[in-house]
């Protein structure tokens, strides 16, 4: 069964503002994440996210991007989309 990728409004914000080139890259990898948001592969590098708690947040590199997200069900929740210089991005405040 398929998941849906869901944004939340930041996180469709920052989509929405680059430009169509990586936009159109992100979109592809996100669309990964509707086959199995838990299995890393090729185009689709998912990783846990150390002390995240509950529930669990995934990382998706997708290049120069991350994605931080949830799964709940069958949804997959990205919060937070970001250029990979901001390490800080993944720990809660």
């Amino acid at each position: 069964m398929p998941f849906t990728v869901m944004l939340s409004p930041d996180a469709k914000e920052y989509l929405d503002s680059l430009d169509d080139k990586r936009a159109r890259n992100i979109r592809k990898h996100l669309k990964e994440l509707e086959k199995d948001p838990f299995k890393p592969r090729a185009a689709c590098d998912i990783d846990i996210v150390a002390g995240s708690g509950r529930p669990p947040m995934y990382r998706l590199r997708m290049g120069e991007f991350r994605a931080v997200f949830f799964v709940e069900e069958q949804a997959v929740f990205v919060t937070d989309l970001f250029p990979k210089k901001r390490d800080s991005a993944y720990r809660q405040n």
